[in-house]
């Protein structure tokens, strides 16, 4: 037996805050639960046995690959929980959430081997890009950083896109409001469809990534609040005149991690005016 099983549920959830760096929030929003209920766990309030299995994933992996399932009665029906302070109720039905969060999320869809009438033949069915729909996973990494992997669709103004588009932002936003001590920088690489079932992988910006601070800010100020507009910006020329004018980003990893500037040192250059005085924004990436 490992070292893992033999810690009690309680133990697990200590462990995996103080390895990952992860809020209450974000260890229940990674089980489909409440941050609420980790806190019951870790003050062993409940046994969370029903949660072991996921929490070991998660303590040994940084991943969860089956969360733990809802309780249900006798006929198979979702048991009710405690609901939202301000709803009005006093229990809730809760989402039924499948085993896996990928499923959840919406993992690409799986093409269809019967060809309905009308539709394409397989031969041109192959010279298509696979079908998408939005989905976001994240890998735990020590000391608060994070993988975060967002799929989108190909279409412009689909569902899909949009939540994926605003899924990213939203994630780069909550890796700058966690840099009260210390400045976190974000790695960012993009799958760009350029059609006829191809993609390719590119590098946004350099290695060395971006401090996620800016990324905000020249989000809002320099891009009008367009995520894409920004992506394709940094990636510049390249996007276009060797990817296609109807090349699109359907996926983005993310990556945060330490900055090896101190934050005093950051803010002293900031208020100097110094750290950022020759970069001007053209339309096209930083230079």
């Amino acid at each position: 037996m490992s070292e893992q099983t033999q810690l009690s549920p309680a133990q697990l959830v200590n462990q995996i805050r103080s390895s990952y760096g992860m809020t209450w929030d974000e260890m229940g929003a990674a089980m489909g639960r409440s941050g609420r209920m980790m806190r019951k766990i870790a003050r062993e309030e409940t046994s969370g046995e029903s949660y072991r299995a996921a929490l070991t994933e998660l303590h040994e992996s940084g991943r969860i690959e089956h969360r733990p399932p809802r309780r249900r009665g006798k006929g198979g029906e979702l048991v009710k929980v405690r609901a939202k302070r301000g709803t009005g109720s006093t229990t809730v039905t809760p989402a039924d959430l499948p085993a896996t969060p990928a499923a959840q999320d919406g993992a690409e869809l799986d093409r269809d081997d019967a060809r309905a009438p009308g539709a394409p033949s397989e031969g041109s069915r192959r010279s298509r890009s696979p079908r998408r729909q939005f989905s976001s996973e994240t890998t735990y990494l020590p000391d608060g950083n994070r993988i975060h992997t967002i799929e989108m669709p190909k279409t412009q103004g689909a569902r899909g896109r949009e939540e994926g588009v605003k899924e990213l932002r939203q994630k780069i936003v909550n890796v700058a409001r966690g840099t009260k001590y210390k400045d976190k920088r974000v790695r960012l690489e993009a799958t760009v469809d350029i059609g006829g079932g191809r993609t390719r992988r590119v590098t946004v910006g350099d290695k060395a990534g971006y401090l996620a601070n800016d990324v905000v800010s020249d989000v809002r100020d320099r891009a009008g609040g367009d995520m894409t507009a920004w992506l394709r910006g940094q990636m510049g020329n390249r996007y276009v005149e060797e990817l296609g004018s109807q090349a699109r980003v359907v996926s983005v990893t993310m990556t945060t991690f330490n900055a090896t500037r101190s934050k005093s040192e950051r803010v002293a250059q900031d208020e100097a005016g110094s750290r950022r005085w020759n970069r001007k924004w053209t339309g096209s990436r930083w230079t």
